[in-house]
């Protein structure tokens, strides 16, 4: 089996899922103190890894973590509305044409799709159904007499936790083909990802990511570029 996995912010799209989030939140009037609480102890993070005082992938498994506080509360059936509504209004807008070429080309070619984030699993499971995509592997929400508790499962689907939890989720299934199999991702923190795989593609990647594919001549898709 061919397997071909996207990263989802920055990837397959321009925008940044916490953003989607708080649109959501935002326009429905709901969860506003959790949000504005998770945006508050935040965004100092994203500060730090600015100047280089925390590294991107601490930063990134930080905000990823606690995603699900804006989550808290909420029924399985109300996280899939939420997330519907953010599929449809912040994510689907956003959507890389070339990208999204390349992922029909997949498709058409019998690759399995895979989407790896660290985006909540009822949020990015939203995201592949409306794209046809049925595998996703995000961080899972901890679930307590049928509401979100707000807390996520460990490990957060960040840097080398996410090839941990890809070969754990294509664990009993069809053997992969590592060597044919194909990633797509913009970060440096995503370099675990693209070294699993035998066709590393570097999207719109960030300039970390950017010397290591020059280095290594890896594929790069940029503007203008399918």
């Amino acid at each position: 089996m061919i397997i071909a996995v996207f990263d989802l912010d920055g990837t397959l799209y321009t925008g940044h899922i916490g953003r989607g989030i708080a649109d959501h939140h935002k326009t429905h009037r709901t969860k506003r103190f959790l949000l504005y609480l998770y945006l508050s102890t935040h965004y100092p993070f994203w500060f730090l890894q600015k100047v280089g005082l925390v590294s991107d992938e601490t930063g990134r498994s930080i905000w990823a973590r606690d995603m699900g506080w804006l989550f808290r509360g909420w029924r399985p059936e109300e996280a899939d509305a939420a997330s519907r509504w953010i599929t449809k209004n912040y994510v689907i807008p956003r959507l890389r044409p070339n990208v999204m070429t390349r992922l029909e080309n997949h498709r058409r070619s019998g690759h399995r799709l895979i989407l790896l984030s660290g985006t909540p699993v009822p949020l990015l499971t939203a995201i592949g159904r409306e794209l046809g995509i049925e595998d996703v592997v995000g961080t899972p929400l901890r679930i307590h007499n049928g509401h979100f508790t707000g807390t996520s499962e460990n490990p957060v689907c960040q840097g080398v936790n996410k090839v941990l939890r890809l070969e754990n989720d294509l664990t009993g299934i069809e053997e992969v083909q590592w060597s044919e199999s194909w990633a797509y991702a913009d970060s440096y923190s995503d370099l675990p990802v693209l070294e699993r795989v035998g066709h590393p593609v570097a999207v719109y990647p960030d300039p970390a990511l950017a010397t290591i594919s020059k280095e290594r001549s890896w594929e790069m898709i940029t503007e203008g570029q399918e």
